[in-house]
């Protein structure tokens, strides 16, 4: 493929990202990763190197990431893809629970967006544009964005990648010139202060804490006061247990109010029991997306009004680390907090005289400032932003900021709501300007998300689009069927994935909780959509991985009849039948080793047998209403009746053997070859095995269709 930083003409893309950081060069990454769309992406973005934005180009190594590494995966589908590149990259001393310099993770996301670029196929194109988009037009659904050099980008695709705008400064400040007042983004914000000099951080949030880490290795041993309204500042984050669900959207409070309650309740009966408040927090996170937007308008604005400053500084929190620096500097007297607002700020013989009223008291608190630094973090109010583009956006009727004065109106998918309400199909967004509708939609784990869906959003409809030249026909194979076997060695269990490469459409049989990862992952790079996860029989010695391939595909789970499971979507019947790629998918009941066991012939070739029959083996049958009697009149009566050419491929092997035949099996099976009904029943009822390791667990959530009520792991 192409690389070209194209800054001396025009040109016609597919897709056009406005914006180089995080979010615009994941989306980037994730668009060029096995795709077999001719593809052509403009990336702009006025700063360089690419890949870090605003947040992970800081050059102070002491601005550390504040999720731990672990947590930190660019990739949704590869969560480990951080600590495997960490340890490919010299920092192996890095373990899941540390927390990483912001400027390794800067690196991290470059190499990412270079590794795409040199791995795409020939049919791509990227090129980039180190300058600023500061207005953009529609004509149809065609985009023309141009850049502050004067250069025109057409695309039928936009991304705003805007990611996060200057701080707006509080109005008694805006008098003051640039010698006292400095922006704790810019880059000189501490050039040339005094080292033992007096500092007032206007803002306790985490960039405050960014510029107290900045100021202490470079030594500066002067006063540091920091004010905000309330005065709060983050907390540390804390190894915690999990702490299993207290809330779902059907019985959460609709009110603000209600919700402080519930979760204050929580936190005394979690303490009660020896667990940490964070925790409590933490069991939140899966579902807090869905809470903000389960409120009405008006209880989000009372949330913003009253209860976001307290939320912000338990839930954003930073590392011990970090912690410790700001501990050390308020005990040594360094550095005090104020709560209050800023009266006055007057330019006086060299430096700022500020009045402060304090909270609670109402008491004015002067003081006497060398430099000031705005730390009140990043404007999300679009009505306001004074960007250029934001500005042209909101002029042109192609924008419509959210009512909340945080970010603008977006559909489920991204897309841009215009004016009228109705979702644009050409401009999208994520992360921060979509806070109005989701609120967390800033951190890592909620952005890599919003990135590979958003990829895969756009390819999709490209794809719907594009009528590729006679020229390309050549280098496209016709739709076939995908068929493969997939392995998890703790649970020795094979999942089936059955697939249309043309269609994109998938099935899943027998999927593994371990494996949700490595499945999700397989599907986004061969291009599928899983439809449906389906089983052989409700496991006991792993936990299915439907639940979870649910939340995270909106697939539908399938059960055989008269499996005792909730939480599905439906049944798996004797005879039913599916057509994937032409090929014929049927259902046939084979009980024995449960009452509710299916197995699986695909196109009168192979036989997906699940645990009914194995490869020299069979299923047990002394527990979940297994029955001996019935498992050799189905292998005998139903299975081996099929063509001894038939492949048989069990839901399990321990040794390592992946496929067989009917014909092998009735000649080398020692639990069928040569014994009669009665001699099976014996053999069956004296095997005298050990019950599965995760029977308990496993047939406790089997029964719920893969719903793990419980699982340890570190939160965030």
């Amino acid at each position: 493929m192409s690389y070209i930083d194209r800054n001396q003409f025009s040109a016609t893309f597919d897709i056009a990202i406005i914006g180089g950081g995080f979010s615009g060069s994941l989306v980037t990454a994730n668009l060029l990763r096995d795709t077999g769309t001719p593809l052509s992406i403009a990336l702009i973005e006025r700063r360089k190197p690419l890949g870090t934005g605003i947040a992970y180009g800081t050059r102070d190594r002491g601005h550390l990431l504040n999720i731990p590494a672990g947590k930190m995966s660019a990739f949704e589908d590869d969560p480990e893809h951080f600590l495997h590149w960490l340890a490919d990259n010299g920092y192996r001393s890095i373990d899941p629970a540390s927390f990483v310099p912001r400027l390794v993770y800067g690196k991290y996301i470059r190499s990412i967006l270079e590794e795409a670029r040199d791995n795409a196929i020939a049919d791509h194109r990227l090129e980039t544009f180190t300058d600023a988009a500061i207005d953009l037009a529609l004509d149809g659904e065609k985009a023309t964005i141009t850049l502050k050099g004067g250069k025109k980008i057409s695309a039928a695709k936009v991304v705003l990648a805007l990611g996060n705008f200057p701080a707006t400064v509080p109005q008694p400040l805006a008098s003051l010139n640039s010698l006292y007042l400095r922006d704790a983004w810019e880059t000189d914000t501490l050039a040339e202060l005094k080292p033992d000099g007096t500092i007032l951080l206007v803002g306790t949030g985490l960039t405050m804490v960014d510029m107290v880490v900045s100021l202490a290795q470079r030594g500066f041993t002067g006063k540091i006061h920091a004010v905000s309204r309330h005065g709060l500042i983050p907390r540390s984050h804390r190894p915690t247990d999990p702490y299993p669900p207290f809330l779902t959207l059907e019985t959460a409070p609709q009110t603000t109010r209600g919700l402080l309650r519930r979760i204050r309740a929580e936190v005394k009966t979690a303490e009660s029991r020896g667990h940490d408040w964070r925790a409590v927090l933490n069991a939140l996170r899966p579902i807090s997306q869905g809470l903000w937007h389960c409120l009405p308008i008006a209880e989000r604005a009372r949330f913003l009004r009253h209860l976001k400053a307290y939320w912000e500084v338990l839930r954003h929190r930073v590392a011990d680390e970090i912690a410790g620096i700001l501990d050390e500097a308020v005990e040594s007297g360094q550095l005090t907090y104020h709560g209050g607002r800023i009266e006055t700020a007057e330019d006086k013989n060299g430096c700022v005289e500020v009045t402060i009223r304090q909270r609670g008291t109402g008491n004015l608190l002067n003081l006497t400032i060398d430099r000031i630094i705005n730390c009140t973090g990043a404007s999300n109010d679009y009505q306001t932003i004074t960007d250029p583009l934001v500005v042209h956006l909101r002029q042109r009727g192609l924008i419509r900021p959210h009512p909340l004065n945080c970010g603008i109106e977006t559909a489920d998918n991204g897309a841009i709501l215009r004016p009228d309400g109705t979702a644009s199909n050409t401009l999208y967004t994520l992360g921060n300007p979509r806070k109005g509708d989701l609120w967390e939609t800033t951190a890592i784990p909620e952005l890599r998300l919003q990135v590979a869906e958003l990829a895969r959003d756009l390819l999709r409809s490209l794809k719907e689009r594009i009528s590729l030249p006679a020229a390309y026909s050549i280098a496209f194979r016709p739709a076939a069927p995908i068929f493969r076997q997939l392995f998890d060695r703790e649970s020795s269990t094979y999942t089936y994935l059955i697939a249309d490469s043309g269609t994109g459409e998938a099935i899943l049989i027998d999927p593994v909780l371990e494996q949700v990862d490595r499945d999700r992952q397989i599907l986004w790079q061969l291009g599928l959509t899983l439809g449906y996860t389906m089983e052989t029989h409700v496991h006991a010695d792993h936990i299915t991985g439907a639940h979870r391939l649910r939340e995270l595909t909106n697939c539908s789970i399938l059960v055989p009849e008269n499996a005792e499971v909730s939480d599905i979507d439906g049944y798996v019947r004797d005879g039913d039948l599916w057509t994937v790629a032409g090929q014929q998918l049927k259902a046939i009941a084979t009980p024995g080793h449960t009452d509710s066991h299916i197995a699986y012939l695909i196109d009168e070739k192979r036989l997906l047998t699940g645990d009914a029959l194995l490869i020299r083996g069979c299923g047990r049958t002394d527990f979940q209403n297994g029955s001996p009697e019935v498992l050799y009149r189905t292998v005998t009566e139903k299975l081996f009746t099929l063509p001894d050419d038939t492949l048989v491929y069990p839901c399990h092997d321990y040794l390592g053997r992946t496929v067989s035949s009917i014909g092998e099996e009735k000649r080398w099976n020692p639990r069928f070859a040569g014994r009669n009904r009665e001699d099976f029943i014996q053999l069956m009822n004296n095997l005298n095995l050990p019950y599965p390791k995760k029977m308990t667990a496993a047939l406790s959530a089997n029964a719920r269709g893969g719903k793990v009520v419980f699982v340890m792991d570190y939160q965030i």
